[in-house]
């Protein structure tokens, strides 16, 4: 499972590097954390941290996962440094991968949901 809350997100500006991975329907969930604005036309989320992250769950392909994470992660550095990837827990208690802000999010504008008029 991988749990999206931006770009990656169905009908969204990276949804078709993802899609090819995932198997089943999208289901809306949320997590546990605080979701920021980064002004450059991506969101980030803070796990763990007061507040909720909602997003969607994507079931993806078993037999291709190896492949998928390593897609996904070269598209994740490729917008920074310092997102990680991890393993959540959704309200729902769900256990999926997410990418994580690592660093300060000094500057950032906490946001409550990433919205398609978001990207650039």
């Amino acid at each position: 499972m991988l749990f999206v809350y931006g770009t990656l997100q169905p009908g969204r500006l990276r949804w078709p590097f993802l899609a090819p991975y995932v198997v089943g329907a999208a289901r809306p969930a949320t997590v546990p954390g605080a979701l920021y604005d980064t002004g450059g036309g991506w969101p980030i989320a803070v796990f763990g941290a007061a507040g909720a992250v909602p997003g969607t769950l994507v079931r993806l392909d078993p037999n291709r996962l190896g492949e998928a994470l390593t897609v996904l992660d070269e598209i994740e550095v490729t917008a920074t440094a310092s997102l990680r990837r991890i393993v959540v827990t959704t309200t729902d208690g769900e256990s999926a991968w997410a990418y994580h802000w690592v660093d300060a999010v000094d500057g950032f504008v906490p946001i409550d949901r990433w919205t398609s008029r978001d990207e650039r």
